[in-house]
């Protein structure tokens, strides 16, 4: 099963998009903040392109970094007591497969992409407008994105 980029994603970053070496750099940012603000959006496949289903270039160093990220936040948000052993294996063998080429299980990857999904609605409310140059987006994407991670924008209720 591959990552998924949705489509409006796609075009919302067009005017910077020759700044990205690949397609996966806007997946990551939506999923960054998707993670971040805890947000998961269901896209119907239509709607979405698919981009691979392994960690690309630089990001094949970082997989199992991301894949981490991901998989402390769904068990936080799933409520899960880390003291109880079985009932932590048991929701995180259904998310990974360290034999995978993502490390995902199919349930994995399914919501590993409705938190990037999620993660472009984040964006696009955290921005007034479609950003146009890339240099001006990092800079309030990461003001932005810190300001999640530390709880001081309010965080959505999950889907």
């Amino acid at each position: 099963m591959p990552f998924r980029l949705r489509r409006d994603a796609r075009a919302w970053f067009r005017d910077i998009s020759d700044e990205f070496s690949l397609d996966f750099d806007m997946y990551h940012l939506c999923l960054l903040a998707g993670l971040a603000s805890q947000r998961k959006s269901e896209v119907p496949p239509e709607d979405t392109t698919v981009l691979v289903d392994y960690f690309p270039g630089e990001y094949r160093n970082t997989g199992r970094l991301i894949v981490a990220l991901f998989v402390a936040t769904e068990l936080r948000l799933m409520g899960i007591d880390r003291s109880e052993r079985d009932h932590l294996h048991s929701e995180v063998s259904m998310l990974v497969d360290p034999a995978g080429t993502s490390f995902l299980s199919d349930a994995g990857m399914r919501e590993i992409n409705r938190y990037a999904h999620g993660g472009f609605d984040t964006i696009s409310e955290w921005f007034d407008a479609r950003p146009h140059t890339f240099e001006a987006f990092l800079v309030n994407y990461k003001e932005k994105l810190d300001r999640a991670l530390s709880g001081r924008i309010p965080q959505p209720t999950p889907a």
